[in-house]
Parts: structure tokens; sequence; C-alpha cells
């Protein structure tokens, strides 16, 4: 292929190639909203578990009516530091965050680091036990 030639095909191909660009540039752009909306792959039933062992004796189960933490039903598209019984410390009042499952995943992973003057200090769950309290939090309407 001579220079010319060369020069030709890239010409008829530039169309399709700044297409291409532009399409892999928004899905790249789009990849963090995908993410932050797709469903926590973790097991609910686990969850329960991990949530009965480090969760339940501050929160409680949803029909207990004195709890030192705030109640955790509903918690998933709730503003922080909002609900209907249990200390709601200041640092998450201030915080304004709604909280959804990406949310969620970093608070838990690491309360203190997140939210600094939360009362709440207990964190420290494995990726899957993220995974499985988020899906059990999701169940809890």
């Amino acid at each position: 292929m001579n220079a010319k030639q060369n020069d030709t095909c890239h010409r008829a191909y530039w169309p399709l190639r700044a297409l291409t660009h532009g399409v892999l540039r928004v899905a790249i752009a789009l990849l963090p909203l995908l993410a932050a909306q797709a469903p926590a792959a973790g097991n609910a039933a686990a969850g329960k578990q991990v949530y009965d062992r480090r969760c339940l004796g501050c929160h409680g189960d949803g029909s207990s009516a004195n709890t030192l933490g705030p109640s955790l039903v509903g918690i998933i598209g709730r503003k922080a530091g909002t609900g209907d019984r249990g200390v709601h410390s200041r640092g998450l009042i201030e915080f304004g965050i709604t909280w959804d499952e990406a949310s969620l995943r970093t608070f838990l992973a690491a309360p203190t680091k997140m939210v600094p003057g939360t009362n709440m200090n207990v964190g420290g769950l494995n990726p899957q036990e993220l995974d499985d309290v988020i899906a059990y939090l999701r169940t809890l309407h």
C-alpha cells in the first residue's frame, strides 16, 4: 500500500474510530455509577449470622424497643443520623449522607475513618462479611 492509499484508508475509518473512542469514554465514565447501583453479591442468610454476632447487641433486630444504636430496619435509602429510636451520633447527623450499599460498605469496613465522631467504633468486617451483611440489611423493611 502506498502512502496515498494508506492516508485514504485512515480517513475512511476515522469516523468509526472517533465513535468507538467516544463510546469507550462514556462507558468508562459510567462504570462507577453502574458499580454503585449493583446489589451486593452477598448471602442474606449468612449476613443474618454476622449481624446476630456483630450488630444485634447494639442495633437490635427490628422488634427491639430499647437499643443503644438506631434500628437498621430500612437503613438503605435512609439519611444517616435519622431513625425512630436509638442514639444517633452528632458525627452521623452532620455527615448528611443517605445510606446506599456503597456507603454502607465503606462505613462498615472502618466507621471512624469514614465518619469522625461516630459513636460506632466497631468495624473490620471482611469483604465477604460486608457483602453478606448488606444483603441481609436489604431484607429489613
